[in-house]
Formats: structure tokens, sequence, C-alpha cells
């Protein structure tokens, strides 16, 4: 097998288009709820302060390039209510082309279905209350 040197330019080129098409990812983990507060998850806007207070590995993933941010937390069994006392029931319509595809889903495998707003920012819970687990998405309409 003969290998050809590769041209500046076409190496350049290549360089070019994988920077194109890089995207600005965040992503955290909190251990623990007190954590989270203390590195102001909050105030950023990924997730909106109402978690319950002994809430655990809170993990964010955010996409700066399109503002949309996805995730999931723990909590207690007991501390469910509260949590869901502040949602409203049901997801609203998203701006992603499978969204009705990931909502089956997830109502197939169990998970009740939440929602909340701030500004104008929209969250998607979906949550399995037995077990103390949700995952979220946030976009900005």
């Amino acid at each position: 097998m003969k290998c050809r040197a590769v041209g500046p330019i076409f190496v350049f080129c290549i360089a070019v288009a994988v920077a194109g098409c890089e995207t600005d990812v965040a992503q955290s983990r909190y251990a623990t709820l007190a954590d989270a507060r203390v590195d102001h998850l909050f105030e950023r806007g990924w997730l909106p302060d109402l978690l319950p207070p002994t809430a655990t590995d809170i993990h964010t993933v955010n996409n700066l390039d399109v503002d949309t941010s996805t995730g999931s937390f723990r909590f207690p069994r007991s501390e469910g209510p509260q949590l869901f006392g502040r949602l409203a029931r049901g997801v609203p319509e998203a701006p992603f082309s499978d969204w009705s595809i990931r909502v089956a889903s997830y109502e197939m495998r169990g998970f009740s279905l939440w929602s909340y707003e701030e500004g104008d920012s929209q969250w998607a819970f979906f949550c399995l209350a037995e077990v103390g687990v949700c995952e979220y998405t946030s976009w900005t309409r």
C-alpha cells in the first residue's frame, strides 16, 4: 500500500471544517444540591431552583450554541410531592423534530411528564417518582 503526502491546503481545509462543526457544550456534575448552589447553577438559568432539598447526583449538559440543556437528578421518594407541587402536569410542545418520539418513549417506560416555565425558558421533566429520579430537557422559546 502506497502512502501519499497530504498537502497543507487540504489539512487546513479539514481543520477549518472540523472546527466549524464543534459545539460549545458545558457539563456539570454535583453530588448534592448544596454543591450546585455553591457553583451558582441556578443563577445561570440551566435548571430552575426547585429541586428537593436533599437532591443528589445532579447532572447538566448545556449546549450554549442552541441554548438547550438536558440532565438529571435524584431525590428521596418522600420529597417527590414537594417537587411535583411546583411543576405543571404534562409537557409542552418543543422545538425538536423528534420530540413526540422522545415523549412517547418516556411514557412507555412509566415516567410521569411535568413542565415548568420561567421567563423565556421552558423545561420538560420526565420522572420516576417511585425511584426518585428525574431527567429533563430545556430550551428557550
